[in-house]
């Protein structure tokens, strides 16, 4: 497995470095857009943790000494952590510039951080590692092109652009199997990934009516019809049971 991913290192499939042209963005007047916001709600019994171990390599162990806790559903106060929130529909006739700000992504004690990570369609995406050991970033998407390359150390990162749309690609190291990063890319900039308490704010939506969805690595996916007034905030509270 570690010569595969050294391997990786000196050979790997590139994303195409910048994105396609989509034409221009669509004018947005302030004053004719509101707020989509609420909040993803957990009910039920989470599932037990899970304790993975990390013998294997001995910076993993380090950092978690008699092992990495895994919880699959986190959350407090009801809250839910971890769900990508975007408007998955209604937009289709608006075209929207990237941010040239990057989202990055670091490998820090043997995990991907963030597990969830979102981007829009033409933004920057950096995988970095703080960690002092290899690892390997083998992404499996559907409708751009997979990648994989290693990043031997710490410092070391590589940035890459997605230029085509699709939710929850698994983002997996091949070197230690049980890292894993589910990553969304949207063409729009109306998505957020929760926290521990679950809420979501997405501001200056253009008035309009859309479905709004959530998608969970572990309960999958909810929708809702949201409707959204010039000047006002729509609220939306998603629910999710146990698995």
């Amino acid at each position: 497995m570690l010569l595969f991913a050294l391997a990786s290192v000196l050979g790997c499939e590139r994303v195409p470095p910048t994105p396609r042209v989509v034409g221009t963005p669509t004018p947005l007047d302030p004053a004719t857009t509101g707020t989509i916001a609420g909040r993803v709600l957990f009910e039920g019994v989470p599932p037990p943790p899970r304790t993975i171990a990390m013998e294997s390599d001995p910076t993993c162990a380090a950092a978690h000494p008699g092992g990495l806790v895994v919880r699959d559903v986190e959350g407090a106060d009801g809250g839910l952590a971890d769900a990508f929130v975007y408007v998955a529909s209604g937009l289709e006739d608006r075209v929207f510039a990237p941010p040239t700000a990057p989202v990055v992504i670091d490998q820090r004690g043997c995990r991907y951080v963030p597990r969830v990570a979102a981007a829009q369609v033409g933004q920057p995406i950096v995988f970095k590692s703080s960690d002092d050991t290899l690892h390997n970033v083998h992404g499996e998407p559907r409708a751009n092109a997979r990648w994989n390359f290693g990043l031997p150390g710490p410092s070391t990162e590589r940035t890459m652009v997605l230029d085509a749309p699709e939710v929850m690609a698994t983002v997996r190291c091949d070197v230690h199997p049980w890292m894993r990063l589910e990553l969304s890319v949207v063409p729009h900039p109306y998505f957020v990934v929760t926290g521990a308490d679950g809420t979501f704010r997405l501001p200056n939506v253009p008035a309009g009516a859309y479905t709004l969805a959530a998608l969970h690595p572990t309960l999958g996916r909810r929708e809702l019809a949201v409707t959204v007034a010039a000047g006002a905030t729509a609220m939306a509270t998603i629910r999710f049971a146990s698995p």
